[in-house]
């Protein structure tokens, strides 16, 4: 399996995730967080691959790269601010039942 493929099974899961709460979710904070992310990401990991630091199998990317970072990369930064909503809203709707 490729990075690409890995990627769409977690990010799908998460979009199943979403729905019973998709409204109620920040999406406006959502997105801010989110360009951040993608921001720090390219940076940073355009920095740690020039350096050698990381690399990549070249079987196992799909060859969109920005810079230096294949796109796979930034799914992380995708999926970390609406996990991390979600995790709010689904505890919230626990502590409402108790």
């Amino acid at each position: 399996m490729n990075y690409l493929g890995l990627n769409a099974i977690f990010l799908g899961a998460l979009a199943l995730l979403a729905i019973p709460v998709f409204k109620q979710l920040p999406w406006r904070a959502i997105g801010l967080a989110t360009l951040a992310l993608l921001a720090i990401t390219a940076i940073f990991d355009n920095v740690i691959i020039g350096l050698g630091i990381v690399a990549y199998d070249e079987t196992k990317i799909s060859g969109i790269m920005v810079g230096l970072a294949p796109i796979e990369d930034f799914a992380y930064s995708l999926a970390a601010p609406i996990l991390i909503s979600l995790t709010m809203e689904y505890i919230k709707a626990l502590r409402w039942k108790r």
